[in-house]
């Protein structure tokens, strides 16, 4: 009898080793990555002559003719150890194909690493219930596992996260300089990269889309000097630089651009004794006027100039907090519908000359094209607009919209 973990290889190869049985040698090396045990029986049901005769002559007996063939495994096993070729079964098939590996324990294992991973992550979270949301959402949705199967970078791509989401809401810091500060990187936080999509899943709120708005709703700059909103005549009390000059702005009656920058470095505050109401409107044009024909006179107005971006949206959430009335004029079209849609789910707003009863006292001549979208701050006013066919733009309006800012 053959001992210890001597094999004889030749001899192994003549008789396991023939094309004709390696099916056998698969099948058996599988079961051993599953971490199955080499018991009971395998069969193989539509055999070619070849491995039929194999089998045939590995027994030294004949196979049954037709129909599948089945082998023993207990009887494979001892004819290896009573031929003196090796010990086991599992010997074997390591001596013809090289180490096995329990692939089955390795996945084992490795769930066992990410579930560490992820209770490690929600231990330094402490007892912040946002943060542990975001991990356990991590953890549900494998984002961190789509960026490689490694746990080991993971873990890292994790603790940097963390690390950022606990500087976060920032005050107005560039991204750059929070990813610099944060991993030594400048555009580690970039679009597209790793860090930037778990931070993201952190940030994101399922009623914006624009990346820059997200990164704005935590007080992170990506975009801070394009696109700032445009107002005339509001005030805020805070006694700051972004302060003072929308005060002189609003004493000389001139039109003032407010950009995300110094929305987050310089949080406006706002009296709501001081401004009871803040008109919206979609159009320049409207604010323009104001200030040409009423200037200082003029009620507090904001334009979002089409659809709001990143400042407009920081501005009407502050205006929101601080407990100041928005009153909303858009475009009677199907676009500027959907743009006082996005603001009214977001912000609220009372509408400004913008109802089915507005619009129906208005006269128009353009005519009215696109796909209908339902206004949901009055169910009345679609329907109005799809039997009289007509769209009206602010611009028409402008007399009746500056008697109210007056």
């Amino acid at each position: 009898m053959i001992g210890g973990d001597r094999i004889d290889v030749e001899r192994l190869k003549a008789t396991l080793g023939k094309p004709e049985l390696q099916w056998l040698v698969d099948r058996l090396r599988r079961k051993l990555q599953r971490g199955d045990s080499l018991e009971g029986r395998i069969t193989l049901t539509d055999p070619a002559p070849a491995q039929r005769d194999a089998i045939s002559r590995l027994f030294g007996k004949p196979a049954p003719i037709g129909g599948a063939i089945t082998v023993k495994l207990s009887e494979l096993e001892r004819l290896l150890r009573d031929g003196e070729i090796c010990a086991s079964l599992h010997d074997a098939i390591e001596g013809l194909s090289g180490p096995i590996r329990n692939l089955r324990e390795e996945q084992r294992l490795l769930e066992e690493h990410w579930h560490t991973l992820f209770d490690d992550a929600r231990a330094r979270a402490r007892d912040d219930l946002a943060l542990i949301a975001w991990i356990d959402r991590l953890e549900r949705s494998n984002l961190l596992r789509r960026f490689g199967g490694d746990p080991a970078p993971a873990e890292k791509l994790l603790e940097c996260a963390i690390e950022i989401a606990q500087r976060l809401p920032a005050k107005g810091i560039p991204i750059a300089e929070l990813a610099a500060l944060s991993t030594g990187d400048s555009h580690a936080l970039d679009s597209g990269r790793p860090l930037a999509s778990l931070i993201m899943e952190l940030a994101a709120d399922s009623e914006i889309e624009d990346r820059r708005d997200i990164w704005a709703g935590v007080g992170v700059l990506c975009d801070e000097l394009s696109a700032p909103v445009l107002t005339l005549n509001l005030m805020s009390c805070s006694t700051g630089m972004t302060a003072r000059a929308l005060r002189l702005h609003a004493e000389a009656g001139e039109p003032y651009r407010l950009s995300t920058r110094q929305l987050l470095r310089e949080v406006p505050v706002f009296d709501a004794a001081e401004h009871t109401t803040v008109y919206v409107c979609e159009n320049p044009t409207v604010v323009a006027a104001a200030a040409s024909r009423l200037g200082a006179n003029s009620a507090p107005i904001i334009c979002t100039e089409g659809q709001p971006r990143t400042a407009c949206r920081l501005l009407l959430k502050r205006l929101t907090e601080s407990g100041i009335a928005r009153a909303y004029h858009g475009d009677f079209d199907w676009p500027g519908i959907q743009i006082a849609n996005v603001i009214y789910r977001r912000h609220g707003f009372t509408p400004w000359r913008f109802s089915a009863a507005d619009y129906r006292r208005a006269s128009g001549s353009l005519s009215l094209n696109g796909a209908p979208v339902e206004a949901l701050w009055d169910p009345d006013l679609s329907p109005a607009m799809i039997e009289t066919g007509h769209a009206i733009h602010e611009e028409q309006l402008l007399e009746t919209l500056l008697l109210d800012l007056s």
